[in-house]
């Protein structure tokens, strides 16, 4: 039973868009009804970047790239999406069937970083998230050859402050070539942010675009819940709850006089899951050992015994 409902699901984080607008800068040409633009950037030369396996191994690409979770927030990520094409493709769906994902707590091609959440064989593509997304990138010249597709994953994982990178490859229906366009913004070359990284088999190396030399950075999303940003709290003026975050015990004190005493506490996990409970408390002063929880933030109910809320709270176990 979900008991939040202020869990809601958004977009967390954003690594930068292509679209340049509906206008071609370099022909002034409109862009196709419903369309936009991905314009590369003269003197910029890769129109997309390889992030993609064949069947036989003979081509290993994936894309990584840096992103931060800030001080003060938890993320709870349910879903990613990044962009790509396949050149002359006619289909009226994605061009892919497998998507795959791991996730660092570092730069993956340094020995000190590891993987904290995926690996490179589990398929996460999520084909209903996936879709069109109404963008033709295109060099000096406009075209119609290279329609950009979203390609969404679900994951499951949650991310504490830190900087993390996020790596990524598909696999083409036809088991052929994918590309993926990196960030573009008009008149823009650099950004001291662009750091993203390429992996051909099992060697890494920065990203760099083949006429500007410069390093790029890839469009990508990251959405779910930040849960230290939930707003889940009532009656917090009725019970001290200490110490937090919690290692085992945690003490509850009454601290003014209610109609009815309290009767029962419930904790749940960030799903809504109940994972722990007491009952007949009987006491405005009361502990409870919550050695068996793992790390993470939890939300507490106190109830009476009618069962109205008297106290609710978010829990840290440390």
């Amino acid at each position: 039973m979900m008991f939040f409902s202020e869990n809601v699901y958004s977009q967390l984080y954003s690594n930068g868009a292509i679209s340049t607008g509906v206008t071609h800068l370099a022909t002034s040409t409109s862009a196709p009804a419903g369309y936009t633009w991905s314009e590369l950037q003269t003197p910029a030369g890769t129109l997309g970047f390889s992030s993609f396996y064949n069947n036989a191994l003979t081509n290993d690409f994936a894309i990584a790239e840096e992103f931060v979770v800030p001080a003060g927030q938890s993320w709870s990520l349910t879903n990613v999406n990044f962009y790509g094409y396949q050149t002359n493709y006619a289909g009226l769906t994605i061009p892919i069937d497998a998507l795959r994902i791991r996730i660092w707590n570092g730069d993956p091609s340094l020995g000190t970083s590891s993987v904290v959440y995926g690996d490179m064989t589990t398929n996460v593509l999520n084909a209903a998230g996936s879709g069109e997304e109404f963008i033709y990138r295109v060099s000096n010249a406009t075209g119609t050859t290279r329609r950009v597709w979203r390609f969404n994953a679900t994951i499951s994982t949650i991310l504490n402050p830190g900087t993390y990178w996020i790596e990524y490859q598909v696999h083409a229906l036809n088991d052929s070539s994918i590309f993926m366009p990196p960030v573009t913004i008009l008149n823009t070359q650099s950004d001291p942010n662009w750091t993203a990284k390429q992996r051909n088999a099992n060697t890494w190396a920065a990203l760099i675009d083949t006429g500007s030399s410069f390093n790029r950075s890839m469009p990508f999303q990251l959405i779910g819940t930040d849960l230290l940003g939930i707003e889940f709290s009532a009656g917090t003026s009725n019970f001290s709850m200490y110490p937090m975050p919690v290692k085992e015990v945690c003490n509850f004190r009454l601290n003014k006089q209610l109609l009815e005493n309290p009767d029962s506490l419930t904790i749940y996990d960030f799903k809504g899951a109940l994972v722990f409970k007491q009952s007949n408390i009987e006491s405005s002063d009361f502990s409870v050992n919550l050695s068996s929880l793992q790390t993470g933030l939890y939300f507490v109910k106190i109830l009476d015994k009618n069962g109205k809320m008297l106290y609710s709270n978010k829990l840290m176990k440390e």
